[in-house]
């Protein structure tokens, strides 16, 4: 016959505040075995008592406490106070709950979860980023929990991944055409936040971007974020083969030698047929000295991008399709702590060589003046001297300092493959 549960004086028994960790330690006790023995230490004389009165035991002195579960339950059983400990325990405080098998089970399931869009994930190319997911936890605080939302993010992140790269697409037209929702793929958005992460880390098997930007990321998927008019690279004398919307501008103003901005917008919507395999490339940090090149070099200048100070989605985008076009890329930046940062992010990013940022180069220049250096020193991807050539120097030099020397290597390497 079932025993109910007398509440009364089961708080008395067992309740209260001061009986706390008995319960506790026996929950955990009842959790891991069915029956056994519960060792308490730096008993306290209110625990020792309640025990000593339920088994119906003379009292005892010591420091610590054994009583034995099973013997406890049926001590509650036969007083008509419970059927047994465990019914006692949940009535005091609750469902006993294993928090360490509860974990482990939903691990399992959200692993099961992410098992089912292992396939397609494989497909695009961002088996990385599943994994990503599963390490970091980031699929299930996004879905706060849920599986089912978690399996809905899942998908649709895996739609619009699915639907790239996109030439000039804008964010609001891709979101609208995949998720049904021009807002979906907006900053704060669940799925945008899956999306951006494997375009950022995993995409397609790529270099993972350094730092990136929200514009640097959806650009590297040929996505405009707003319509990216805002966003510009300044050019001179990129060669491109004809044929493209914008490549008859573009060699009129290489024919010219006149300095040329293009955007992310016309980068993305009509990328040129750049014409540069095999051929040098610099890369400036600062506009002046393209600027320099155009006014002083004309059409004897070799092809050159600025980067006007850290590159930003327009000129990152360059960079990639004259890559992926073949040019040999050179770089050029200040020697001053935050130059050296700019270098080391292109240099890690791109197949990029430095252009005159050894510690001779330094050296050599060593008469000129400039400001005290600022900021935290940072080693040089490329040259492991440099930091201490620097740090000896104890100024910056800027690329404006060098205009003759680097005007002299534009115009030696023009024709140059």
């Amino acid at each position: 016959m079932a025993v109910p549960i007398d509440i009364e004086r089961l708080e008395r028994l067992l309740g209260g505040s001061e009986l706390a960790r008995l319960r506790q330690r026996l929950r955990g006790k009842l959790l891991r075995e069915d029956g056994g023995r519960l060792t308490l230490s730096r008993v306290s004389d209110v625990e020792r008592a309640a025990v000593e009165r339920l088994v119906g035991r003379p009292p005892r002195q010591g420091k610590s406490l054994s009583v034995d579960l099973g013997a406890l339950s049926h001590a509650l059983a036969r007083a008509g106070v419970a059927k047994d400990l465990r019914t006692a325990l949940e009535a005091l405080d609750g469902p006993l709950v294993d928090s360490r098998a509860a974990r482990e089970a939903s691990r399992l399931r959200w692993d099961a979860l992410l098992d089912t869009c292992r396939p397609e994930a494989e497909r695009l190319g961002v088996s990385a980023w599943l994994e990503d997911l599963r390490r970091g936890g980031q699929l299930k605080r996004l879905a706060g929990g849920s599986e089912g939302q978690g399996r809905r993010l899942l998908e649709q992140a895996l739609a619009v991944l699915a639907r790239l790269p996109a030439q000039g697409m804008t964010l609001s037209t891709l979101a609208a055409e995949c998720l049904g929702d021009a807002h979906a793929l907006d900053a704060g958005r669940p799925v945008s936040a899956l999306v951006r992460r494997a375009l950022a880390r995993h995409w397609r098997g790529g270099v993972a971007l350094a730092n990136p930007d929200e514009r640097s990321i959806w650009a590297h998927a040929g996505v405009l974020l707003g319509g990216d008019v805002t966003s510009a690279v300044l050019t001179l004398r990129l060669p491109v083969r004809s044929g493209g919307r914008l490549d008859t501008a573009l060699e009129g103003y290489r024919r010219l030698a006149e300095p040329t901005w293009l955007t992310l917008r016309q980068l993305l919507r009509h990328p040129p047929a750049w014409d540069v395999e095999g051929r040098d490339v610099f890369v400036c940090e600062n506009p002046a000295v393209l600027a320099e090149a155009a006014e002083r070099l004309g059409v004897d200048a070799a092809p050159l991008v600025a980067t006007w100070g850290r590159p930003g989605a327009a000129v990152l985008t360059l960079l990639e399709q004259l890559e992926a076009a073949g040019a040999v890329l050179h770089y050029h930046g200040d020697f001053d702590w935050p130059g050296i940062g700019i270098a080391n992010a292109l240099l890690a990013r791109f197949a990029m060589r430095p252009w005159r940022m050894a510690a001779t180069d330094l050296e050599a220049f060593a008469h000129l003046p400039g400001r005290t250096l600022e900021g935290e020193p940072l080693e040089a991807l490329w040259e492991a001297s440099l930091r201490a050539a620097m740090e000896q120097r104890g100024r910056a030099l800027h690329e404006e300092q060098l205009i003759e020397t680097l005007l002299e290597d534009l115009r030696g390497s023009v024709g140059r493959a």
